[in-house]
């Protein structure tokens, strides 16, 4: 949630224009997308973390782009 966060108020900079009451369908769009893409960005990377540390205490091969 945090990189959520924290690319939504990247993107609201980008726009230019804080009061949402104003932006236009493409502006919301944008933002939605931004957000959930950031979200689902760093869940994957949370997975690989989650991966690589459960190969390494089990002594598997790391399968670096299983994932991906």
């Amino acid at each position: 949630m945090r990189a959520a966060g924290d690319i939504a108020g990247q993107y609201i900079e980008a726009v230019g224009r804080t009061d949402m009451a104003i932006w236009s369908d493409v502006d919301w769009r944008g933002f939605i997308e931004a957000i959930c893409g950031a979200y689902v960005d760093s869940l994957v990377e949370q997975q690989i973390a989650i991966n690589t540390a459960v190969a390494k205490v089990q002594g598997l091969p790391l399968a670096v782009n299983a994932v991906r």
